[in-house]
């Protein structure tokens, strides 16, 4: 019985804003041409304090509410497709007392610019806005199976929709993104323990031509306490390698103090695409095999680690996983 559970196939990819906040695991194991799964996932997320390169601004948090849809299929017993779907709803909060009222994103702010922005769409009033973020598909390929399992994969990302990005409650950063990784599973030989990592290159839409590719990574260690479930620890990162560095590329003033005459720029209203944004995360998560067809996954994280990003303050998500395909 424990066999069943620790072989069965799970590939979950995570693209555009998900893999800001997982950098989802890819479960890669043996497979066989008809397997697919299909998966409903819901997160919540909320953020708060942003670090620049000198001061932590902490009178601000964003809720988000995603639904996610995604799966799999394998067209032969090496190479399966895969492609997801996210729905995202995100709302500013500003703090009480915030004198700013959402500066920088507010045009109520007493110190708003005159510069007109490429895209000035005003959605940080404090109520849900979203839709549709950006669908990405893909294609893995089943390298090596066994106690390791490798898979390599290459896929593709695309906004669905003209969103806002120039806003606190902005869903993601509308740019397309192509990862490029591996992802492997490890399970020591007569052992409950389960070892998950991924790593991807993610090339991504240079906005003002600037470079802001990334690096995305997870590990997990899974625990299977039954044959059916499993408690696990897990970690993901994204790191800009370039990109620009508050407040050092916008202003020669650590404090800000010249703001907003050093704002006027383009460069500033898309500052949301261009920064270099870098975490790591940490959470707990469960796996319960309801069972041969059901998955029911769990897990709940936060940022131990961030720079030029919004920290996760809490996060957790919760999803039911179908399978289909030969026993």
């Amino acid at each position: 019985m424990r066999s069943l559970f620790y072989t069965k196939q799970a590939r979950f990819f995570w693209l555009g804003l998900l893999c800001v906040f997982l950098a989802g695991p890819a479960w890669a194991q043996s497979q066989e041409k008809g397997d697919a799964s299909l998966r409903i996932e819901y997160q919540y997320i909320r953020t708060g304090d942003f670090k620049d390169d000198n001061l932590t601004f902490d009178y601000w948090t964003t809720d988000s509410h995603i639904a996610l849809l995604s799966g799999d299929y394998a067209i032969t017993d090496r190479w399966a497709v895969y492609a997801a779907i996210p729905y995202v709803q995100k709302r500013f909060n500003a703090a009480p007392n915030d004198p700013f009222g959402g500066d920088p994103h507010n045009p109520n702010d007493p110190w708003w610019i005159d510069f007109v922005p490429p895209d000035k769409r005003f959605i940080d009033d404090e109520k849900f806005h979203g839709g549709l973020q950006d669908m990405s598909f893909g294609v893995s390929y089943l390298a090596l199976d066994g106690p390791l399992v490798l898979a390599p994969y290459i896929g593709y990302g695309w906004p669905t929709t003209n969103y806002p990005f120039y806003a606190k409650a902005a869903i993601g950063q509308n740019l397309w993104t192509l990862p490029v990784g591996v992802s492997a599973t490890w399970i020591p030989y007569f052992s409950d323990w389960q070892f998950d990592g991924n790593l991807a290159y993610v090339f991504s839409e240079k906005p003002l031509d600037v470079n802001v590719d990334y690096w995305l990574a997870y590990l997990s260690g899974r625990y299977w306490i039954k044959p059916q479930f499993a408690m696990n620890i897990f970690f993901s990162a994204k790191w800009i390698r370039d990109g620009l560095v508050m407040p050092w590329d916008f202003t020669d003033d650590p404090f800000y103090g010249n703001y907003p005459g050093d704002f006027d720029t383009i460069e500033w209203w898309q500052h949301d695409r261009l920064v270099r944004h870098r975490f790591v995360n940490m959470g707990i998560g469960f796996d319960y095999f309801m069972n041969d067809k059901y998955l029911l996954s769990g897990t709940y994280f936060q940022s131990i680690w961030f720079e030029q990003t919004n920290e996760v303050d809490r996060a957790f998500t919760l999803a039911l996983t179908r399978y289909w395909g030969a026993e």
